[in-house]
């Protein structure tokens, strides 16, 4: 159900809630991948590339969330759980269609030697 007004805002604040997302995304991959870099898991460069794909996908999933629930005008209860709904999926999709160094597995050492 949606109304004048909010066929106005939602696109500004589903772009609001993008760019927060990819921001809270960002930093937690962050953190994540300069442990890795630290502990000789990962280069930088994949470091890098980890950061910058997993910003994308949780702020796209953040602005897929964001807008089913404002498309459908959802609130409270069933708000927060369409919105965890949709922003779980999208997120879901997204990492399966784009992988990151993260989630690599590292060959075991009797892996490398067959």
């Amino acid at each position: 159900m949606t109304t004048p007004t909010t066929t106005r805002i939602l696109p500004v604040i589903t772009a609001s809630a993008a760019a927060t997302g990819a921001l809270v995304g960002g930093t937690v991959a962050a953190v994540r991948s300069t442990i890795a870099v630290k502990e000789g898991k990962m280069s930088k460069s994949d470091a890098a590339k980890t950061v910058a794909t997993e910003s994308a996908g949780t702020g796209l999933a953040t602005a897929a969330g964001v807008a089913a629930t404002g498309i459908l005008g959802l609130g409270g209860l069933a708000g927060l759980l369409g919105f965890t709904v949709v922003a779980t999926g999208a997120k879901m999709l997204w990492d399966k269609a784009v992988p990151n160094a993260l989630e690599k597995k590292r060959p075991t050492p009797i892996e490398e030697m067959s």
